[in-house]
């Protein structure tokens, strides 16, 4: 077991996180590591905020669903640059093209492709 343990901290602290997986981790949890690569993603937490994060498997992690590359773009406002991407519209689940990448994270909408939807 110590073994293991020793990965598990490892695995997170190159992750850029610590899970909490308590004093003596199972091998099942030690498997739920993420690999030590770094590649940001804006998620969808489960309590509503958005949160930028290392990896879309550290999003995974902690219950959060992922909406686009990058980090979040944050703020309250969006500019009126249009530079349209197709995304998962939240509420009709099907694809919709948002005027740019901010207007459509501030929608919660998951990012499919740059450029309008078919």
């Amino acid at each position: 077991m110590k073994r293991i343990w020793s990965k598990v901290v490892m695995a997170s602290v190159l992750a850029g996180t610590v899970v909490g997986l308590g004093a003596v981790p199972q091998p099942a949890q030690a498997r739920r590591i993420c690999p030590p690569i770094l590649a940001p993603v804006c998620a969808l937490n489960p309590n509503g905020t958005r949160q930028t994060y290392s990896s879309p498997c550290i999003a995974r992690l902690h219950h959060a669903k992922v909406l686009h590359r990058g980090k979040c773009i944050g703020g309250e406002f969006c500019t009126f640059i249009w530079a349209p991407v197709c995304a998962i519209n939240p509420n009709s689940h099907k694809p919709e093209t948002y005027p740019n990448l901010c207007v459509a994270e501030h929608d919660n909408a998951v990012w499919v492709h740059n450029g309008t939807c078919p």
